[in-house]
């Protein structure tokens, strides 16, 4: 991976990034499906009084979400300015009192924490891509703080995905930068700068990359999904189908389950996994 990890740049670029952080998970049907599949692995794994270390929590989507599961939750970001959202959103949605902490922190260095010393740590969003050339680091550290059978949660964003979700952009960026620049982010993931639309550089993964990573580590894999997959390219319909609960439910569901097919992991806009620390 040729792209350094550059802490100030990331916590710069979310920075600006801002509220868009918290208007991207319903942006769009699919951003939509997108919340909902990850909230359900939540639902799934997290119990209510587990102790959560939320790593890259941002704007507190998630931590809204773990507080209705009844978690205590340690909130933490590398971008200060996420983390002034994360505390007025929690407060508006009147759950700061599960809240236990709400710190700086960069995924690569957990060193603040205590070794075992959290039920379940949730990772969503993206961080592990962020981290570039620190993703074998920054597994390690979370696994390090989650106790015995403990789970994380995490999320990356998706090569194959993205080529599947934003092909008339990738047509677009082809324009601008060249074939060579497209195939290059195609045959490697790594996204430049000027590529991303956060303005920080990425990896994007395959799930079969992704897969290795965990493997290297002392976990057991115990469930992996895309994070949308029926709904992408497909906004007409869904929105239809959004004016009836019923129907949406249904559709939800459908999902959920197509999502976690071997074949659909990879052609979502983001990869799930969850694993169990040994």
């Amino acid at each position: 991976m040729d792209l350094p990890y550059d802490r100030n740049q990331t916590a710069e670029a979310f920075d600006t990034f801002g509220e868009k952080e918290w208007d991207r998970h319903d942006a769009t049907p699919a951003d939509r499906v997108a919340f909902h599949v990850h909230r359900q692995y939540l639902t799934e794994f997290i119990r209510s009084g587990d102790r959560v270390l939320e790593v890259g929590a941002a704007s507190g989507r998630f931590t809204v979400e773990l507080a209705r599961l009844g978690a205590r939750i340690v909130v933490t970001d590398i971008s200060p300015g996420q983390l002034g959202l994360n505390v007025t959103n929690v407060a508006e949605a009147g759950l700061e009192s599960s809240v236990e902490a709400r710190e700086p922190a960069d995924i690569i260095d957990l060193s603040d924490y205590a070794e075992r010393s959290f039920d379940a740590v949730v990772c969503y969003g993206g961080p592990l891509s962020y981290v570039l050339d620190h993703a074998d680091q920054a597994l390690g550290e979370m696994l390090r703080v989650t106790k015995p059978d403990g789970h994380v949660l995490l999320g990356v964003l998706s090569v194959h995905g993205a080529l599947h979700a934003f092909l008339s952009g990738v047509d677009d960026e082809i324009k601008e930068f060249g074939i060579e620049e497209m195939e290059s982010i195609v045959r490697t993931g790594d996204l430049a700068t000027h590529h991303s639309s956060v303005g920080t550089p990425a990896h994007l993964f395959s799930w079969g990359e992704l897969r290795s990573l965990l493997e290297r580590h002392d976990c057991d894999i115990v469930a992996a999904s895309a994070a949308n997959f029926l709904s992408i390219g497909n906004d007409e319909v869904c929105e239809r189908w959004l004016q009836d609960p019923a129907m949406w439910d249904r559709f939800l569901a459908w999902e959920v389950r197509s999502c976690a097919q071997p074949g659909a992991i990879d052609a979502g806009t983001h990869i799930i996994a969850v694993v169990r620390r040994r």
